[in-house]
């Protein structure tokens, strides 16, 4: 039989010799119409597959191997280099202050003057804004009138007292009711000064609310103090992480309104897990304040750091393929004067922001297949079109 084959493939192959050169012939005497010239090897190109794949068959049929040519495939390698994998629990955060206060009054009454504006800078116990109290005043009026009186009399008292005459009653009634009319006014000089709106804390206006001439009622806010220095990011975590944050961990805080990023730690860890959101706070703080201008309420995107490799192989994951049985890439491997890829299984870990670290299967300077690798065989032949650093990219 395989006297027979050797015949018929050289008759095919003669076949396909001459029908090159009939084809050619034809072409030429076309002149230059590479169209047709393209065409006609086209076809010729079919028939000569077609035969090929007839002895081919044949071949499989008697139980013969046919070894076919490994396509070499263009591909793009990495060398790898090892570096540092970082992972980042994200979420979303807001801008507070420790003395962020909404003030009330502290009496019901009509508004007869706000004397700041959003921006102003105030101290603790400035006068922001004040409250009718003419009744009050009155009757304040009218005590003084009363406690002049009453001091004139006790002074005369204690000067006849002085020179024994009058009874000491005389005298201590006196006293009693010029002290009486003192304790009075005091008490009635506390009540008026709640009349005034103030400050608890230093710092700035961050909103007024009502107007002159409106009624206010304890309770409402109508004034919103900030101060400014002790600005902090305020996140919730879900208890799922409970174990995983803590006191000191990196952290990097984006506000996307400002387009700025900062480094900062995390400062407080709560206790307290919310039963509604099954969330617990977390508080950071920038170590410059400066570094950004805050305000309430102010929108941050917050990744806290909870893990962290200094010395390992980073990959993107697209590169990590699967099987049955394991992980793997594929590699640029030498052989003889070229290259060929090759399977290397990989365990992996932890992935973050489309890279995974890889913990073995991998080493410095492998080169490991980052495009056209989609379609590889293990062994197949693989030239490069570019080669760089992982690093780099």
């Amino acid at each position: 039989m395989k006297n027979l084959i050797q015949p018929k493939m050289r008759r095919i192959t003669g076949i396909a010799a001459m029908a090159l050169i009939l084809g050619l012939s034809a072409c030429g005497s076309k002149g230059n119409d590479k169209e047709s010239q393209l065409a006609a090897l086209r076809e010729q190109q079919v028939t000569i597959e077609k035969q090929i794949a007839e002895l081919e068959t044949q071949l499989k049929a008697e139980g013969k191997k046919v070894n076919r040519p490994k396509k070499t495939v263009p591909v793009t390698v990495v060398a790898l280099q090892p570096e540092t994998f970082s992972h980042y629990l994200e979420m979303q955060g807001r801008v507070d202050f420790d003395q962020n206060v909404l003030v009330s009054a502290r009496v019901p009454g009509v508004l007869t003057s706000v004397r700041v504006q959003p921006g102003d800078r105030v101290s603790k116990g400035q006068t922001m804004a004040t409250i009718d109290a003419q009744v009050l005043e009155q009757n304040m009026a009218e005590l003084r009138t009363r406690l002049d009186l009453a001091r004139i009399a006790y002074e005369k008292q204690k000067n006849l007292w002085d020179q024994k005459i009058g009874t000491e009653m005389q005298y201590l009634t006196a006293k009693n009711n010029k002290e009486a009319l003192e304790r009075n006014l005091a008490a009635l000089q506390q009540q008026r000064d709640q009349y005034n709106i103030k400050a608890p804390v230093s710092g700035v206006v961050d909103e007024v609310i009502p107007n002159t001439g409106e009624a206010v009622a304890p309770g409402i806010g109508i004034i919103r103090v900030v101060n400014v220095a002790g600005g902090k990011i305020v996140a919730e975590v879900s208890e799922a992480y409970l174990t995983r944050i803590k006191k000191g961990d990196k952290a990097i805080v984006y506000f996307p309104d400002l387009k700025k990023e900062v480094q900062t730690t995390v400062n407080v860890v709560g206790n307290f897990i919310n039963p509604t959101s099954r969330t617990y706070t977390v508080e950071l703080k920038l170590d410059n304040a400066n570094e950004v201008e805050m305000r309430p309420n102010l929108v941050a995107v917050v990744r806290i750091q909870d893990y962290e490799n200094k010395n390992t192989i980073v990959v993107p994951v697209n590169l990590v393929q699967r099987d049955e049985k394991s992980e793997f890439v594929y590699v640029a491997q030498k052989e003889g004067e070229g290259y060929v890829a090759a399977k290397r299984m990989v365990k992996t870990g932890q992935s973050y922001k489309g890279n995974t670290e890889v913990l073995s299967g991998l080493a410095a300077n492998d080169q490991v297949i980052t495009a056209g690798y989609q379609n590889l065989n293990e062994g197949q032949p693989v030239v490069f079109t570019t080669t760089n650093s992982l690093s780099q990219k």
